[in-house]
């Protein structure tokens, strides 16, 4: 069974805190476009637009938001993937040739993601990249002493 180093372990943890901020983010921006129109100070006469301008604007936001949730719930989906494939690797539940394998998909999806999370994406980019490589972790000899 493969063992996971404790960089590249605190790494990902890292990475799946973010990436389920990501998606509590993504959701929370899609009720607040849903729901825009009922906030407080949010008026046709605030923005300066006719009652017909303001409707098209609303009718807009609902749409937008609309597209938010379904992003929200496709990086739910793989945030859930990636939650169940990283727990297994911090566990060593894999094999050498999968943990390999989920390393590679690790890095992959961190290439992916940069695009859009950043910070995810670089974090997972480093641990899948280094458990991939096979590099491990050097042991201070003077441990023990």
């Amino acid at each position: 069974m493969h063992t996971m180093d404790k960089t590249p372990r605190i790494i990902t943890i890292i990475g799946l805190i973010f990436e389920g901020l990501g998606v509590l983010g993504a959701f929370l921006g899609g009720w607040l476009l849903a729901n825009l129109e009922n906030f407080p100070g949010v008026s046709s006469s605030s923005m300066q637009l006719s009652p017909a301008e303001f409707r098209e604007m609303m009718d807009l936001f609902v749409w937008l938001s609309k597209l938010v949730y379904g992003q929200a719930i496709f990086i739910s989906l793989l945030f859930l993937v990636n939650v169940y494939l990283f727990t297994k690797l911090m566990r060593s539940q894999f094999t050498e040739e999968k943990a390999k394998l989920v390393y590679l998909y690790q890095a992959i999806w961190g290439g992916f993601n940069i695009l859009f999370n950043q910070v995810t994406g670089i974090l997972y980019l480093i641990s899948g990249v280094s458990g991939y490589s096979g590099h491990k972790e050097e042991k201070d000899i003077r441990e023990g002493i």
